[in-house]
């Protein structure tokens, strides 16, 4: 049984590439009131963003082929950097000044999501230099569309911490900061967006959302499956 076989379960449940749900941490729905008076079952932003990106989610995993596609050190480094470059990009545009109130207002610290860090640590680790410009590939176009691209790179940590390992496994001993983030405080980030997301979602653009969050995957699967297509079988 190959790794990614073996760890295709778990990843599922994980939802690697955003809308994974931590175990004990059901998503409940709530309810509004109809023109008519009648009360009907609303779903909440956290599981209509699950709902309504479990294509790309599907699309993304088949075009990576994480963790299994990793099988020597030089494959790894490629993927490090491709994922670098990815971070970086969304972190830069997710930190645009004029969004600052609003993030705020939802409750969301910016710090505690990024990860970009992490990679460079691990490329510093396998003695490979980090990009320090943020790639122009990467756009955003208003407030809502940020919460649906933060929704895809902080969902994306939750799968890592069974990617890492697998990796390790399968090519030996290798930093994984980036995929197993010990320090930052797991699942900690993960409950503060979706707190954000549920208190966005009372009264906010929720559509503008989804399509963030799709648009995310999108580049996402450009970006790391198109460099990487020749290492992939």
């Amino acid at each position: 049984m190959t790794v990614l076989a073996s760890t295709a379960d778990v990843l599922r449940r994980s939802n690697v590439f955003g809308g994974g749900q931590p175990s004990g941490h059901p998503l409940v729905h709530g309810f509004g009131c109809s023109q008519g008076g009648a009360m009907h079952e609303v779903e909440e932003l956290p599981v209509r963003l699950r709902k309504e990106t479990a294509d790309l989610h599907l699309e993304v995993e088949a075009a990576t082929g994480l963790p299994g596609s990793i099988r020597t050190r030089a494959e790894y480094v490629t993927l490090l950097h491709c994922l670098h470059r990815f971070h970086q990009a969304a972190e830069s545009r997710l930190a645009d000044s004029k969004w600052a109130e609003q993030w705020a207002e939802v409750g969301i610290d910016l710090s505690q999501h990024r990860r970009a860090y992490l990679l460079e640590q691990d490329l510093v680790a396998v003695q490979a230099q980090a990009s320090r410009e943020a790639p122009d590939f990467f756009d955003i176009a208003d407030f809502p569309g940020a919460m649906g691209c933060l929704y895809v790179v902080e969902g994306s940590s939750l799968g890592g911490r069974v990617i890492g390992p697998a990796i390790r496994s399968a090519i030996g001993d290798v930093p994984t900061r980036f995929f197993e983030s010990a320090e930052r405080n797991h699942p900690s980030p993960w409950r503060s967006l979706k707190d954000a997301l549920l208190r966005f979602g009372s009264s906010g653009d929720t559509g503008a959302v989804v399509e963030g969050a799709r648009s995310t995957f999108r580049a996402f699967e450009r970006h790391l499956a198109t460099p990487r297509r020749g290492l992939v079988r």
